[in-house]
């Protein structure tokens, strides 16, 4: 092995990757290796004698650890662990392990392994965010608030409404996750450097051991795919991007002109010089941590751009890095944001004072000329924009406004006899009433509000009743290859 390696070389790419390797990836590359021998050994290319030693020593070393610091002599932590291995059963065995064996599929297969557990985790991660978001919507099924459009006030909803929306955001996140783990859990091992081998191996037998569903269909593929980790970098930045907009409103509502959430003491920061200020600052920093994440992750598209199909450095060592910066980073955003919301207060009364001054309900104003009235929903539409303006420019509110000011508009504008009463008006823009009313599906209205999160309290538990099985399934094959 050359000792004379380039220090720039080592300090700048040897040594981290050695360092990054072993700890994210030690425990999978000694699994690997047993896997291949147990399979070299059931087709009969290996003697039982020899897999046992070789398994063995594996065994031995996944259960001690591989603790040495990098040695410039060696390349990385595969030719590292070989040489380790080479001392407790020496040349010949660690020389046939590698049968029908590179270190093409066997990085390949690793960064599979590590992904899919990571996966699962950031799923279950999201399940106890939708767990915690259908809280709240439970808790403010009847907490009026007003929805924007535009910036602008526009109609009343409830806090739960709101909440759900979000919450069906993050059930589309994890269907896409679910999908991808399909995908992710194929198995490059016998594809070898890249055109496989000439021993009798069994790739479905390895990819069984190892709790992939099946191998990958092109031993090409295998070692030069990269498309299932911008699928996973595209995933973690969908559902970041959601949780950016979620951040945003929160800042907007806690602003103290709007005044409709206060965040928790432990959660704010003062300013230095003037007292009473409670800066948002836990969702300053989750909103700039989202776009910093965001970042790391769309750099995995410009690794991937322009290089060449096979195994790589650009799309294998060097990639990993930048995935699992960004994801772990993903992971401290929803724990950061998951304090947030389990100790945020929310304003109802300021909420709902805020529905009654503004004129977000005059949609079911209009709508009342329509069911009750019989007018054309155009005519409709005109008469009260013109009574909107009216009370506008006078500084004036709903509160201010009555049944005789918009049949007297009707009257001059279109010429309607309209018999307006002002019990109807009354009900109009009462926003409880706006609600009420807009109970078909999907809607506001409590009672469906109640039918919405309780399906997704029933999705909730078949996505972790999944989570559970994949998480077996890597306890099972793991506890299997130490027996």
């Amino acid at each position: 092995m050359p000792s004379n390696r380039s220090r720039i070389y080592i300090d700048h790419v040897l040594e981290p990757g050695y360092n990054f390797t072993k700890k994210h990836f030690q425990t999978f590359m000694l699994e690997v290796n047993i896997a291949h021998a147990v399979m070299l050994a059931h087709t009969n290319i290996l003697q039982d004698q020899d897999a046992k030693k070789i398994i063995q020593a594996n065994q031995q070393l996944l259960a001690k650890g591989f603790l040495k610091k990098y040695n410039p002599a060696y390349e990385d932590l595969f030719f590292m662990i070989e040489e380790e291995l080479k001392k407790e059963i020496g040349d010949e065995l660690v020389g046939n392990m590698h049968i029908a064996f590179s270190r093409n599929d066997m990085d390949a297969t690793m960064y599979r392994m590590l992904w899919r557990e990571k996966l699962v985790h950031w799923m279950s991660l999201m399940t106890d965010l939708k767990k915690q978001l259908l809280q709240l919507a439970k808790e403010h099924e009847l907490t009026v608030m007003p929805a924007y459009t535009h910036n602008q006030q526009a109609q009343p909803t409830t806090f739960a409404h709101y909440i759900l929306a979000f919450d069906r955001h993050l059930e589309r996140d994890l269907d896409r996750g679910f999908s991808l783990l399909n995908r992710i859990n194929q198995s490059p091992m016998g594809a070898a450097a890249l055109g496989t081998t000439g021993f009798p191996i069994d790739r479905h037998y390895i990819a069984q051991k190892l709790a992939f569903d099946k191998p990958l269909a092109n031993s090409y593929d295998s070692i030069g795919a990269a498309d299932y980790m911008l699928e996973l970098v595209s995933t973690l930045s969908i559902t970041l991007s959601t949780l950016s907009r979620i951040v945003y409103d929160l800042m907007f509502f806690a602003t103290n002109e709007v005044d409709a959430i206060r965040l928790d003491e432990s959660l704010v920061q003062t300013s230095s010089i003037m007292p009473q200020k409670r800066n948002p600052s836990s969702l300053e920093h989750t909103r700039s941590m989202i776009s910093r994440t965001i970042g790391e992750l769309q750099s995995a598209f410009m690794m991937t751009h322009h290089v060449p199909f096979g195994d790589i450095v650009d799309i294998g060592d060097d990639i990993q890095p930048i995935i699992e910066h960004g994801f772990s980073h993903s992971v401290q955003i929803i724990e950061l944001l998951m304090e947030i919301l389990s100790k945020m207060t929310i304003n109802k009364d300021k909420l709902l004072k805020r529905c009654q001054e503004g004129f977000s309900t005059v949609t079911e104003l209009a709508d009342i000329l329509v069911r009750e009235y019989k007018l054309s929903f155009r005519q409709s539409h005109q008469i009260v924009q013109t009574f909107v303006e009216m009370l506008d420019d006078a500084g004036r509110n709903l509160n201010d406004g009555n049944a005789e000011l918009i049949k007297d508009i009707a009257k001059k504008r279109f010429n309607i006899e309209l018999p307006l009463t002002e019990e109807h008006y009354k009900k109009a823009i009462d926003p409880y009433h706006f609600i009420l009313v807009r109970s078909v599906v999907g809607g506001p209205n409590p009672k469906e509000t109640e039918k919405q999160r309780i399906l997704s309290e029933e999705r909730i538990e078949d996505f972790i009743s999944v989570l559970n099985v994949w998480k077996d399934n890597f306890r099972m094959y793991k506890d299997e290859l130490r027996k």
